[in-house]
């Protein structure tokens, strides 16, 4: 029995400091505890302004806004960089309230938390950036109309980037280890299967560095100067220049080779 009543204590003076760290709120009152838990929010106070987004959906539930203060709970989790958490709310948000006109930024939050939450090491798992890439690719297709349209794209490119990136330096990977024929499908597969200028430029000239490599000057040829035109400004356009040059002496040495004999 003692136990019971000690547990009950407890379980008393955990709510009243739960309390007490939002401040003091009219649970009588929405509209005073939403101001409350708003500014906490701006304050930058994110964990007692969460608290207070929590125990306004809790005690006001019916509210007309009750889809903004859905959304607030997810940006406290988000302002505080704990995005698996925000993900959470923001999906919540989106699930229940599809008509509300918060419905497509917390689509595109969680697109946005998946991202951030990937390491900005691409050799490390990038399983949030795939997640972040499913999510965005829903946004566009449920809210092609959405003014947020562009951002989403924007960051939906930057997902991609980093995977590209990623296969990129696979394939540098094997490169290195003398594998070229693993390091070939790496690379084709960036030129083929993403849109990241800066990427795809890489694994063409890595691509002719193979060729070279392998005595095959006019494949070289073709995907450097592939490179100089189609990535005009491209980092490794000077290397590229100068690759060609000594491709095309080797492919002409070549054909006069074949002529002699």
């Amino acid at each position: 029995m003692l136990n019971k009543f000690a547990a009950l204590i407890l379980i008393l003076l955990m709510i009243a400091a739960g309390c007490s760290s939002v401040g003091k709120i009219n649970k009588d009152n929405a509209e005073d505890q939403y101001a409350t838990a708003k500014k906490l929010y701006d304050e930058g106070k994110y964990y007692h302004a969460a608290e207070a987004f929590r125990l306004m959906i809790f005690n006001f539930s019916g509210v007309s806004y009750i889809d903004s203060v859905q959304y607030y709970l997810g940006m406290c989790y988000f302002s505080d960089e704990d995005y698996i958490l925000a993900v959470s709310e923001f999906k919540r948000l989106a699930r229940n309230f599809p008509y509300s006109p918060l419905a497509d930024d917390a689509q595109l939050k969680v697109g946005e938390c998946y991202y951030m939450n990937a390491p900005d090491n691409v050799g490390l798992d990038q399983t949030d950036t795939y997640a972040a890439i499913s999510e965005l690719e829903n946004f566009i297709e449920d809210y092609p109309n959405s003014s947020l349209l562009q951002e989403a794209t924007g960051l939906l490119d930057k997902c991609r980037a980093r995977i590209a990136q990623k296969t990129y330096k696979n394939g540098e990977q094997y490169y290195k280890m003398g594998n070229y024929r693993s390091a070939r499908i790496y690379l084709e597969r960036v030129v083929t299967d993403f849109t990241s200028e800066e990427w795809r430029g890489c694994a063409l000239y890595k691509l002719a560095e193979i060729d070279a490599k392998e005595e095959k000057y006019e494949d070289a040829a073709a995907k450097l100067s592939n490179l100089i035109t189609t990535f005009p400004g491209h980092k490794w356009e000077e290397d590229a220049q100068e690759l060609l040059q000594e491709v095309q002496t080797k492919a002409g040495d070549s054909l006069s080779e074949v002529a002699d004999d």
